[in-house]
Order: C-alpha cells, then structure tokens, then sequence
C-alpha cells in the first residue's frame, strides 16, 4: 500500500511543530528530500511506519498523535486545505474534504453525514475493513491523527459559533493510565470503536466559514482534480498510474519497469493486479486515455507533444488509440468540446 507524499509533509511539519526534529526522523525513516517534492508522488506505507515509531522512540506520549495532528500547520496539505477553508459551511468544508481525500490518505475514505441528533458526522472508513483484532497499529495512530487535523483545521477558523466537537471516537484501544486526549480535542473520547469518527453539534457544523470564497473554491475543485490520477479501482491501480506517468514519455511504460519502481518483481506485480481484478494492459491502457483527455483539455499542449508524452512515436497508432478510447480523431474530439482560452493545440492532428 501507497500514501501521497504530501501526507508525509504534513506529518513531518507536524512532528516539527511538537519540538520533534523533522530532519532526523526522516532521515531515520528512509526517505529522501526529493521525494517529498512531486505533487502526485507516493510512498510505500513502510515509510510512515518507520516515521511513526522513530517518533514514539523519541517522545514516548499516548497522546502524540493527536498533538501532532493539532499542530499541523495551515497549508501543509497544500491546495485540500484551501479547498475546505475557501467553502461556505463547515458541513460544506467536509464535503469538499471528502470528494478529494484520495488526494492525501489512502486505504480508507470520509464519510459526511448528517446524525438523528441534530449536526453531522465524519466518518474514516476503511475501503478494506478488517476484523478490529486485525487492525495494526499504523493504522490507529492514522485515524487519530486525522481526526486530530480536522479538530486543529476548524479551531483556527473564525466562526461565529467555535469549532468544537461533541464527541471523538478513535479505533485504538482504550490506555492503560488516564490521558489528556479529552482536553486536547476538548470532547469526550471513546476507545476501541469500530470507525473513528468525530460528532459536530449543529451549531457548529452550520456555521459559516469567514473565509469563504466561492470563486477559489471552484479554482481550487478544478486544480484538485486536474492534478490527480484519474479514476482508479484500487491503492495498487494508483500506484501503477503513478509510476507509469514519468515512463510513458520515454517509451518504458512496460511492466518489469513499473515493477521495479514499486520494489517488487514484475510476477508479483501481476499476481497483486489479478488478485485485483486488474490486469497490467488494461491499467495501462485506461491511464493513457485518461491522460490524453487531460492534457488534451489544457488546450496549450500540440497534439504531437500528447502522443509523445503518452509514448507514442508513431503518428497512426497513437490515432488508432484514440478513436478506440473516443469513437473520433483527436482533433474531431477537440472540436467538439468548442472553443478554449488556451486555444487549439497544434501540429499531428490524425483523421
């Protein structure tokens, strides 16, 4: 399993903001300064692991995750945080959250909802639910240290009614000795539950955000989902398409390459893409689609710059491709979304 790059950021100004030094856990994790630049990029979740409990080696605290999560600053997870501040509503913050949460966690989603109670519900639930016995503790420290971000996000904002939550629900199991978990999210907090979950009064999850901004929200919902990946069935589709974007351009999109960016052989590889229900040609196939439609509409790319990008030196299979993909030739496909501010891009057209 993967997690985005930025998530490991966000992490790292987190422990720094705790008195932790960043450098040294990340160094002592494994990982390299520059893989933390690519916008899309991954990492194996191994890598979280070690980050985790190099800093539990450090600053052995039941609540640090949570302290973490608090001190995470503003703009750490880069344009998903500006998506939620610039929303009207904190339920609409949530829901902004939600649609593009892949952006920044793996494994699992946010689930929004309004609660029979009155106010509303966030909800992390595991795109794989396991028996709770089964859980390992990765994944507790994840789930509080997420909920730990929101409470710390919205107890910035200025609200007319404070962010506070009504209750906190983390999936780790219940402490040996009394905590100050309570006091640091400011709600009472259950252990060992089945989804960690944070409750909102509706007071607060009605109240408007001071930084709404309609227009940036739009920008903001555009950005998100151009720089993603497009639609993938499974974490392991999302890594494939990852690594096979900087392939492609060079002609290696094959899968002994992909493999080995992923640290596995090419055989294990195609076993996990069959046990997924995938198959290495069909993801392979649908990334190249998705991306041709991508940087078609950015309408500032030749149409010859596209086929190379997707690795296609060859003017007839890269139309072949496409009518397949769109029923019609590139430059049909580009006429019928009309006119854009960028203007039509030029050069290799197909017929």
């Amino acid at each position: 399993m993967f997690l985005p790059a930025v998530t490991a950021r966000a992490l790292l100004a987190g422990f720094g903001a705790v008195g932790l030094d960043a450098g040294t856990l990340r160094k002592a994790a494994g990982i390299a300064e520059a893989e933390l630049e690519p916008v899309d990029g991954i990492l194996p979740l191994e890598a979280f692991d070690r980050l985790w409990e190099e800093s539990f080696r450090r600053a052995s605290r039941e609540e640090l995750p949570t302290e973490v999560g608090l001190a995470v600053p503003f703009g750490a997870f880069r344009a998903l945080d500006y998506l939620a501040a610039s929303s009207e509503t904190v339920e609409a913050a949530f829901h902004a959250l939600a649609i593009h949460f892949r952006q920044v966690a793996e494994g699992f989603f946010l689930e929004v909802a309004r609660t029979d109670h009155d106010g509303g519900e966030v909800r992390l639930v595991p795109a794989n639910p396991v028996h709770h016995a089964d859980r390992d503790r990765t994944r507790e420290v994840s789930d509080e240290f997420t909920l730990a971000v929101f409470v710390g996000r919205f107890r910035s904002q200025p609200l007319a009614n404070p962010f506070r939550a009504s209750a906190v629900r983390l999936t780790r199991q219940l402490p040996k000795r009394p905590t100050r978990h309570a006091a640091l999210l400011g709600a009472p907090v259950a252990f060992g539950c089945a989804l960690a979950a944070l409750e909102v009064p509706e007071a607060v999850w009605t109240s408007r955000l001071a930084t709404a901004d309609p227009a940036l929200q739009q920008t903001l919902r555009q950005l998100a989902e151009r720089i993603g990946l497009g639609a993938a069935a499974s974490d392991l589709e999302l890594a494939v398409r990852a690594r096979l974007r900087p392939l492609l351009p060079d002609g290696r999109a094959e899968a002994s390459e992909v493999a080995r960016a992923l640290g596995m052989s090419e055989r294990t590889l195609h076993r996990r893409l069959r046990q997924a229900g995938l198959a290495f040609g069909q993801v392979l196939d649908d990334f190249r689609e998705a991306e041709a439609e991508r940087l078609l509409g950015a309408g500032r790319v030749s149409l010859m710059e596209v086929a190379l990008r997707l690795g296609y030196s060859d003017q007839t299979a890269w139309n072949r491709a496409f009518k397949r993909w769109k029923g019609m030739s590139p430059s049909e496909w580009l006429a019928s979304r009309g006119p854009r501010a960028g203007g039509p891009p030029t050069g290799v057209s197909g017929t």
